[in-house]
């Protein structure tokens, strides 16, 4: 086997655990995905990194083994590591998804209205399709992969 073909399974298999590991919680919005995220990471510290990082694995991966820097990834890096991961790594010690959910909102958005907290707090319970749940992965799948069989 070439490393080519490694550095696909290995990114498939860190994708397809994320996914198993998240599909285990029946995700069905977007809060209880950020709720499951902030739920591993909490009560299996070393899954819940792995799950986190996936996408920083998959870069360590195609530079170690193909040489390549696949900026597309980074930036998606980049983009969850300021816009999702910052409301995962709070000092908050909780289990029920509502409170934790409602911290992430105050964080967010410091002054809000009753109204518009109702409006955010609505989207985020809001049941999404699956492909929309899980798009960023798709997203890092197919980049990552483009960037292998193009490098």
């Amino acid at each position: 086997m070439d490393l080519k073909l490694i550095s696909e399974i290995l990114i498939i298999s860190i994708i397809a655990f994320r996914i198993y590991i998240l599909e285990s919680f029946n995700i069905k919005s977007a809060a209880d995905k950020l709720f499951a995220l902030y739920y591993i990471k909490n009560h299996y510290t070393i899954l819940g990194y792995i799950i986190l990082f996936y996408i920083l694995e998959i870069i360590i991966i195609q530079i170690a083994l193909l040489k390549i820097v696949d900026i597309v990834l980074i930036i998606i890096f980049m983009m969850e590591l300021f816009l999702i991961y910052r409301h995962i790594f709070i000092a908050l010690k909780t289990d029920d998804r509502d409170d934790y959910i409602d911290i992430v909102i105050k964080r967010m958005f410091k002054t809000l209205t009753y109204s518009e907290y109702q409006e955010i707090k609505g989207e985020l319970y809001k049941p999404l399709p699956k492909w929309k749940l899980y798009l960023t992965e798709m997203m890092v799948f197919f980049f990552a992969i483009w960037s292998i069989e193009m490098g």
